[in-house]
């Protein structure tokens, strides 16, 4: 959860990102008052000053700042922090009494279903059901690296894999099954919680695809999902050893 001073600091550098050009206090007052934020200009110029001192933004004459890539990352990183907030609440949300072994059943049908949909988008897939694959895939890596979490792209590319394997029923099994990626946002909080990453689980899955090979690809799906219900008991047992069992919302 973002404190006060980051929460100002977040909207600060994603309305410079947004506008991508100089802006002053007085204009950032302004539009942070739209965002619900009554913070003066004055006390926006002494954020902007130490931006300055700490690399993070530049200023541009008497037009306003700019950031710099030091202050992009720290945006990136503050958005992360954010978005993980986020999942939090959302996990706590999503989960009922019996959370932890509903998901566990739900993983494991998911897990018949997704062997057989990737098993025949490795023999059916068009050049561009994989170009989309592929686009995805890098969207998705791109969000791990700068440390930004995207569920949204994980059910897509699910989807997209539903979808190259030309049977509508398996890709309308995948949705029931998964709620429309309801469960998306609480498998992403638990991976990171368990130092995880679906990234590089869909990284191996997309190679076999490309190499249309499907016995491969069968074996990246089920390593894939076997992966993301061992990190559902490591959840579990940590949550339980530390006290924190919270899989009643």
């Amino acid at each position: 959860m973002l404190n006060d001073n980051e929460k100002a600091e977040f909207e600060v550098f994603s309305l410079l990102t947004d506008v991508q050009n100089p802006m002053g206090s007085v204009t950032l007052s302004l539009l942070l008052k739209e965002k619900n934020l009554n913070i003066s200009s004055a006390t926006v110029g002494r954020m902007l000053v130490m931006f300055d001192h700490q690399g993070l933004t530049i200023r541009k004459g008497f037009r306003g700042r700019v950031l710099t890539d030091a202050g992009m990352k720290r945006f990136k990183e503050l958005k992360g922090k954010q978005q993980l907030a986020e999942l939090t609440s959302k996990f706590y949300e999503s989960i009922d009494a019996e959370s932890m072994d509903n998901l566990i059943e739900v993983l494991i049908a998911r897990r018949g279903i997704e062997q057989e949909s990737v098993r025949l988008a490795a023999v059916r897939a068009t050049k561009e059901d994989l170009q989309n694959l592929k686009k995805l895939y890098s969207q998705q890596n791109k969000d791990a690296v700068n440390g930004i979490v995207s569920p949204e792209i994980d059910v897509q590319f699910h989807q997209a894999i539903g979808r190259a394997s030309k049977n509508k029923v398996l890709l309308a099994a995948y949705d029931f099954i998964w709620q429309n990626g309801r469960f998306s946002p609480v498998m992403e909080y638990i991976r990171i919680a368990v130092g995880g990453t679906i990234a590089a689980d869909h990284g191996k899955i997309l190679d076999a695809l490309l190499e249309r090979n499907a016995d491969k690809a069968v074996n990246c799906m089920t390593g894939h999902i076997d992966s993301l219900i061992s990190d559902v008991k490591k959840y579990w047992r940590l949550s339980r050893k530390t006290g924190k069992d919270r899989t009643s919302a």
